[in-house]
């Protein structure tokens, strides 16, 4: 049966004083700050004052996010990250538990060591573009995280690009933080987004929705661990939903990349990218490398989780880099590259249609007249 394997951060089977005094103030040591269920979970949050039994666990709050990191299927099996923010956060100026996620994003998207760039999250972008047909069309996405260096820009050159007035362009830049200078008689913003450009996704798993009377759902998982870490049940993984979140996002994000003159570099846990594997076309192992194409995914492991000197809270430091063209024509096999991923992996005999048919009564009759 599915359980909890870390909560708020900390595993349940090495719970400890430490752990408690993260759990009360219901802290995400990734992102050091209060955990807010992975920025997606917010319908799992837990109401202290529906749960009256719950304030001694949360003093002073009135509500908190369901703090699951992490799910283990079975005893023997490597657990199931369900919060982006337990394999990457950027939210912080500091790698908390996460300096190899770090260096090898670093390393694969080809940015300097000692070098000073900034990243913002969840930068959504609803526009009308043009193709080179001049054909209109819409883009609708969300970016987890952008990586940007930064350079001087005179502050009458943002409010053209922005469409704003001066005084406007002015206030917005003094309201997010960014540097003003006068100099020569105007206004330069300092530290102005420019290249390299990084686009990071983080993509880890979804669980299923849960059983309300056997108590699987995130929440009440979330609640059972808390009174008792080792006396609760957990919900299970939706291995299609991942796949199919991916697979809609995979390819776009990545020309977005190449277009803007940049990287897009996909994260997410090796069990993740074995399954995309085993279940499509698109064989990952062929694409191990060490430098980066197209297409990037960085998957990591938590390797050997059940040694004695665990410590409460595990940092991963296994990973292993996959990169290559969206597309590759071959003489042999034809079309390749990482485009395989909506492609079957092996389409299933008849005999096995005929099987599942069989087993089931007819909904009904089709006659065409």
């Amino acid at each position: 049966m599915s359980k909890i394997f870390e909560l708020y951060g900390y595993r349940l089977d090495y719970w400890n004083d430490e752990a408690i005094k993260n759990r009360e103030k219901a802290w995400c040591p990734f992102m050091d700050a209060e955990c807010d269920g992975g920025g997606n979970r917010y319908s799992s949050a837990l109401n202290i004052k529906n749960f009256p039994e719950l304030k001694q666990y949360f003093p002073g709050k009135e509500e908190v996010q369901s703090g699951v990191c992490s799910l283990r299927l079975r005893d023997s099996d490597q657990p199931w990250i369900v919060c982006p923010r337990r394999l990457l956060s950027l939210r912080g100026q500091e790698p908390l538990h996460q300096t190899h996620a770090r260096e090898q994003l670093i390393k694969c998207s080809g940015l300097e060591k000692n070098k000073i760039y900034r990243s913002w999250s969840e930068v959504k972008m609803k526009v009308e573009t043009t193709n080179d047909d001049d054909e209109t069309k819409s883009f609708d996405y969300t970016f987890d995280y952008i990586i940007t260096g930064s350079g001087r820009k005179k502050l009458s050159e943002t409010a053209k690009l922005l469409g704003k007035g001066v005084q406007a362009t002015k206030k917005i830049a003094e309201e997010n933080g960014y540097t003003l200078a006068f100099r020569d008689n105007e206004y330069w913003i300092e530290d102005f987004p420019t290249d390299p450009i990084v686009i990071v996704e983080i993509m880890t798993s979804s669980t299923s929705g849960g059983d309300k009377k056997k108590r699987t759902q995130i929440s009440m998982a979330c609640e059972d661990a808390i009174k008792d870490p080792k006396n609760h049940n957990g919900p299970g993984i939706n291995y299609r939903q991942v796949w199919a979140r991916m697979v809609s996002q995979l390819i776009v994000k990545s020309q977005v990349g190449i277009a803007w003159n940049g990287k897009t570099v996909w994260l997410l846990q090796d069990v993740l990218a074995q399954y995309i594997s085993s279940t499509t076309a698109l064989d990952l192992s062929r694409y191990i490398s060490e430098i980066p194409d197209e297409v990037n995914i960085l998957a990591f492991s938590y390797g050997e989780i059940d040694d004695k000197n665990t410590s409460p809270i595990t940092e991963i430091n296994s990973s292993i880099f996959y990169s290559g063209p969206i597309t590759q024509k071959t003489e042999n096999t034809g079309v390749k590259g990482f485009v395989e991923i909506v492609k079957i992996g092996a389409p299933p005999e008849k005999e096995f249609l005929w099987r599942s048919l069989f087993r089931k009564s007819p909904s009904g009759s089709v006659i065409w007249k």
